[in-house]
Order: C-alpha cells, then sequence, then structure tokens
C-alpha cells in the first residue's frame, strides 16, 4: 500500500526555501562570497526566464503594454513561486512609465538572517526581476533603492517600463 501523501504544496514551496539556503551556504563555504553569488545570480535568472516563458506559453500572461501590466506579470510569477502570498499584497505606487514597490517582508532575508549569513549576500531579487523582463522583451531597468538585506526597514525597488530595441 502506498502512503498517503505527506508533502502539500505549502510544505514543498517552504522547502524550496531550505534547499535555496543550504545550497547558497554550500556554494559560499566552497567558493567564498564572490562566485556564490555570482552563481546564485545567474540560476536565479535563468529559473525566472523559464517561469515568465511558460505561464506565457499557457497564456496565464501576455505581453506587457504598460507598466501596470508588467506589475501584474510580477505578482502572477511571484504568486506561482513562491508561498503564502509574498510579495502580492504590498504597495506599489506608480509615476508615467515607473512603479515603486515596497516589501516588508522576505523569505531569504530570514533565512539568512537566521543563519547568520546576510554579510556578504548579494540580493537575488535583480536576477528575478532580469529574467521575467528579459522574456517579456523589456529592458531591465530596475533599481534597488532600500533592501532588508542591506539593513533597510524594508525593500523598495523602482522598476521602469521600456521595450527593448530589436536588437537587444
Amino acid at each position: 500500500m502506498i502512503p498517503e501523501e505527506l508533502f502539500t504544496k505549502e510544505t514543498l514551496k517552504k522547502a524550496w526555501w531550505l534547499h535555496d539556503s543550504f545550497w547558497h551556504a554550500a556554494l559560499v563555504q566552497q567558493f567564498g562570497h564572490t562566485l556564490a553569488n555570482e552563481i546564485n545570480l545567474q540560476v536565479s535568472e535563468k529559473i525566472f526566464r523559464w517561469v515568465t516563458i511558460t505561464l506565457l506559453r499557457k497564456k496565464v500572461i501576455k505581453p506587457p503594454k504598460t507598466i501596470q501590466e508588467l506589475m501584474y506579470i510580477f505578482k502572477t510569477v511571484w504568486k506561482n513561486v513562491f508561498f503564502d502570498d509574498l510579495y502580492i499584497h504590498e504597495p506599489i505606487v506608480y509615476k508615467g512609465n515607473t512603479a515603486v514597490w515596497t516589501g516588508s517582508r522576505c523569505h531569504a532575508f530570514d533565512s539568512l538572517s537566521r543563519a547568520g549569513m546576510l554579510e556578504g549576500y548579494a540580493c537575488g531579487c535583480q536576477a528575478l526581476r532580469n529574467g521575467v523582463m528579459k522574456v517579456l522583451r523589456l529592458k531591465p531597468i530596475h533599481r534597488i533603492k532600500q533592501s532588508l538585506v542591506q539593513g533597510g526597514d524594508s525593500c523598495i525597488i523602482e522598476v521602469t517600463f521600456e521595450p527593448a530595441k530589436k536588437s537587444e
């Protein structure tokens, strides 16, 4: 007899964060912060490219025409990747083709803080946005104005909507 399913979707998502933390810690131990961060950012961007391509192919999202549509896509990506509505209900302020998102919590920050591994860590969120924006043929224009990882009270991210030129 096959036992009942022990792991729920939520448990598996939490396990992903644990895996991510252990993986990064092992990279730091083996290669040092600089190379560990470089690898982490490369892999994060590729994963979020894949997620975005999958959402496009399944027609869950479509290429955005405005900054509001882009931020909706980010929320859709987050909903499909993270657990407990992480990042979904945080405030966004729009001005022209720019959005300023303010986040008050981050599981990576929490895990790294508990493990005493914040020092030397390069936040992976930039790579996540790069992956999404590049697939959508947008210039990856975003700026971390404040970060929990860098000691801020919150994360404040400015994202600008600008389609990439054909050659980019």
